[in-house]
């Protein structure tokens, strides 16, 4: 072989190769859903393909929840997800920017739905806080070290949960998730009179990583201190 065609040869056999098209079904997808009595809920939907299955999240009012199990064949496809231990089937249509759905519950008749692509919208699911979350913490001037933790929902939007301290369970407050950052407040009580736990941490997979500002009791400036949480059980 010449030189010049062996050049050739070796261009078209080391050049790389073209990148996998995204899926059409790839993005978020907004609809709603009439419940019996009237009772319309939007729903989001994330979506992403992994060959011939689906991935992704239902995200709506009620909570998020991720697709348990989905295949995919031409415009095609379908999936499943569990809510209050009940399996949802979805059996979907795509064309364009439009997706036609038929949902059962449980086993029940189908319903119609029609979901709009969101502009824009992610080609991948977005990072999500929601889960049980344990950490320890021991404050300031104390030997002790305490077992933390909280329940965290994301969900269209806002951020929701409760915690659980040594001095039992309350609700988070002033609570928001925002460009990966986890953060919330909790209210207790000591001798009678409240103050307030200000956490803050970075989502990273299944840990946050932050600080928790824990007040004096004197009145002085609060102290920060590390805070470490793992998404568990």
């Amino acid at each position: 072989m010449n030189p010049q065609r062996l050049l050739l040869f070796l261009a078209a056999f080391l050049a790389p190769l073209p990148a996998p098209a995204a899926s059409p079904i790839d993005g978020s997808w907004a609809g709603s859903f009439m419940y019996p009595g009237g009772t319309d809920m939007k729903v989001i939907f994330y979506f992403k393909a992994d060959g011939d299955k689906v991935t992704g999240r239902v995200d709506s009012k009620a909570g998020p929840a991720p697709i348990l199990s989905g295949s995919i064949k031409g415009n095609d496809f379908n999936f499943r997800v569990s809510f209050n231990d009940s399996l949802i089937e979805h059996q979907c249509t795509v064309s364009g920017d439009t997706i036609s759905m038929k949902v059962t519950f449980a086993g029940q008749q189908p319903s119609d739905m029609t979901l709009s692509r969101i502009a824009d919208g992610p080609l991948t699911v977005p990072p999500d806080p929601t889960g049980h979350w344990n950490w320890t913490v021991t404050p300031p001037g104390h030997d002790r070290t305490y077992e933390v933790s909280a329940n965290l929902v994301y969900s269209l939007g806002a951020l929701a949960g409760s915690y659980h301290g040594r001095f039992g369970d309350a609700s988070i407050s002033n609570a928001s998730f925002k460009d990966g950052v986890v953060a919330f407040s909790v209210v207790r009580q000591y001798e009678g009179s409240p103050y307030v736990l200000s956490y803050s941490g970075t989502l990273a997979g299944g840990t946050l990583t932050g600080t928790v500002a824990i007040p004096a009791y004197d009145g002085t400036p609060a102290t920060r201190i590390a805070w470490k949480a793992t998404r568990g059980n």
